[in-house]
């Protein structure tokens, strides 16, 4: 059941055209640095929309859903929950800004944009139960499972044949 919950992202064919050690250290880190919202390297496509990276975990009583969403204001994350797919969204405004008087440096990065991770629910997901909380830029949605209904046990009556 928890396989269903692993998010869905598409793959990308350009991965498959590279070739090389080199190319591919390259993707690695340009995937990395993409986490901060900071642009890729020269010589690689521009960084895709910020995607939050979302863990799935599951114990006997739960699935529990952790998204890292780091500097994000918790006014601006809606989580709804449609026809068993649970939705995390929101909006992420970034700005830094870095200044050395003394070098004459003046820097300034900024990502504006939305988001958004759609994640199907299991079918023993207690979807009325649903729960989430925000701390420290992680958002954790629990997610109770439904009880598992006792098997029936009848007693058949044997009869002289």
């Amino acid at each position: 059941m928890l396989h269903s919950l692993v998010p869905w992202r598409r793959s990308h064919p350009e991965r498959f055209a590279r070739q090389g050690l080199y190319d591919e250290l390259d993707r690695v880190f340009d995937s990395f640095w993409r986490g901060f919202g900071l642009p890729a390297t020269s010589e690689t496509p521009a960084p895709r929309a910020f995607a939050p990276r979302v863990d799935v975990s599951e114990i006997e009583t739960e699935y529990r859903v952790d998204a890292e969403l780091p500097g994000i204001d918790e006014k601006d994350i809606h989580v709804t929950l449609e026809e068993g797919v649970l939705r995390i969204a929101g909006d992420r405004k970034e700005e830094r800004v870095k200044e050395d008087p003394k070098r004459g440096f003046h820097h300034k990065e900024s990502f504006r944009g939305s988001f958004e991770r759609t994640l199907r629910l299991p079918e023993d997901a207690d979807e009325k139960g649903v729960t989430a909380s925000y701390k420290n830029g992680v958002l954790s949605v629990a997610i109770p499972k439904l009880p598992r209904p006792e098997p029936e046990v009848r007693t058949i009556p044997v009869t002289r044949a």
